[in-house]
């Protein structure tokens, strides 16, 4: 029993549930750049105020948008690599080159309308915190009981979830749910907690389709 829950593998890819995309939201577009040449982007990047870019709240990095000002019908697409603006009304922050492409450079605001054109199915990010790379690890502990492992495993298969298993020092099985997708990730916790998995580490997770097993 104890070396048949040692050595499971798993050989199946989590089919990718594609997040809604909200498109029409309006607000206010402004500028941003930096004080310094080596400043970052939240995503890693560094800020290039000659590109076309722009900050925003909740959007996923690399998410390409139309911005259109709504009173003179200019546009311009910015590509997501950093996070804001925070200030109250404010829907997005552009680069300088955006700014100037859309005609507001001057004015420095202007109500504007987004439309989201392409958003990627892993966020591009330089970073592999919890989330960046669009996919989560979720960790539900290690157990030295072998017949309670098989139980966890069997329960949570049957529910449809892809696990992975590693022996530490030789002597405890960690079981983990990995493949779990961002727009995934609060409805599969709310699960977990419900079967008794109350302290769940979140650890970042490969891109399955890149990923070899």
């Amino acid at each position: 029993m104890k070396s048949s829950v040692l050595w499971i593998s798993i050989a199946i890819l989590l089919v990718c549930i594609p997040s809604m995309i909200t498109a029409g939201e309006q607000g206010i577009a402004s500028w941003y750049t930096s004080a310094t040449a080596d400043s970052l982007t939240a995503n890693g990047e560094v800020f290039d105020p000659t590109t076309l870019s722009a900050a925003h709240k909740t959007l996923k990095f690399g998410t390409v948008v139309r911005v259109e000002d709504t009173k003179t019908g200019r546009s311009v697409e910015v590509r997501i690599n950093d996070r804001g603006p925070f200030v109250q009304g404010r829907i997005i922050d552009l680069t300088p080159a955006a700014a100037k492409a859309l005609g507001i450079y001057e004015q420095g605001i202007a109500p504007v309308s987004l439309e989201v054109l392409y958003e990627p199915l892993v966020p591009e990010s330089t970073y592999n915190r919890p989330g960046d790379t669009g996919w989560y690890l979720l960790q539900l502990g290690s157990f030295s009981n072998t017949a309670t492992v098989l139980k966890h495993y069997q329960r949570l298969t049957a529910l449809g979830y892809k696990l992975k298993i590693a022996i530490v020092n030789n002597t405890l099985v960690r079981l983990s749910v990995r493949w779990i997708p961002e727009n995934q990730l609060e409805k599969t916790l709310a699960i977990l907690k419900g079967l008794g998995f109350a302290e769940v580490l979140k650890l970042s997770e490969e891109n399955p389709y890149n990923t070899i097993l």
